[in-house]
């Protein structure tokens, strides 16, 4: 037997025996095959050390369910605002499909009860990682939708995750850095940041980011995250507020406006 065969057959016997239904009750759906929504719960960490083919992790089925909920989310604001302007629902969107939101409905299910994590990411509080439970909870929907189909994942997201859209939206913890970014150097400059990895290091169950933001040509912000969406944020805050102070300093350098000549009424000769 392969030693993928014999993770599947592990997963599939531990997740019967852990969850007894648990997390599919939670869920509001059955799978037809099981297997899938166990290996939707298997972090990267839990294969270290062992023979395990790296692929055999929750990353492709994260990859998936990050496609299937955008989609899903876009077309749930194309119905819910019809009269918003692309920009907006852009922002909106952003906001849903964050991380931090994924991770925030996630624990509805108790997703952390249920992650398998390695022995050194548990000790460093692996389960409860808003990147950790963020990513599996996409894995989960990208699991169902191999299941089930989309209308089943779009039944869930419509029971745990759209509901709570006024609130992620609102929330005051949660910033779009990079939106902000992208509308300020569209309006005052007319081009786009471009994001670059310019560092990787640290082991695969605890990798650091370097992101840099380029704009025309020019370095500005730098920033670091367990994933390339924090760094991207990071270094997408720093480089707004490196604009904003150039563009200040520039102000103040120009002085204050001499006040233009008042324009003197002409007279005309044989008028009164």
């Amino acid at each position: 037997m392969s030693d993928t065969n014999l993770l599947h057959k592990v997963l599939k016997l531990w997740f019967r025996q852990k969850s007894d239904g648990g997390l599919e009750a939670k869920l509001g759906y059955r799978f037809k095959d099981p297997e899938l929504l166990a290996h939707a719960l298997v972090h990267r960490s839990f294969l270290t050390g062992t023979d395990m083919p790296y692929e055999s992790n929750n990353e492709r089925l994260e990859f998936l369910g990050d496609s299937v909920l955008n989609m899903l989310t876009t077309e749930f604001l194309y119905k819910t605002y019809p009269d918003d302007p692309e920009g907006e629902l852009s922002k909106r969107k952003s906001a849903i499909v964050s991380g931090h939101a994924c991770a925030q409905s996630s624990k509805e299910w108790s997703l952390s009860e249920y992650v398998k994590v390695g022995k050194a990411e548990e000790k460093l509080g692996g389960r409860g990682k808003e990147s950790i439970l963020a990513d599996a909870y996409e894995a989960v929907l990208g699991a169902v939708y191999l299941d089930g189909g989309l209308d089943e994942v779009r039944v869930i997201l419509n029971k745990f995750h759209f509901p709570r859209v006024q609130e992620i939206i609102s929330a005051e913890d949660f910033i779009n850095h990079k939106s902000e970014l992208l509308e300020y150097l569209q309006g005052k400059l007319r081009t786009v940041p471009e994001y670059v990895v310019v560092d990787e290091s640290g082991p695969e169950h605890q990798k650091l980011f370097t992101v840099e933001v380029h704009v025309d040509g020019r370095v500005y912000g730098r920033g670091q995250g367990g994933n390339k969406k924090k760094a991207e944020q990071e270094a997408s805050r720093v480089s707004l507020e490196m604009l904003l102070a150039e563009a200040a300093k520039a102000e103040s350098e120009k002085g204050p406006e001499e006040p233009k000549p008042k324009k003197q009424k002409q007279r005309h000769v044989g008028l009164p």
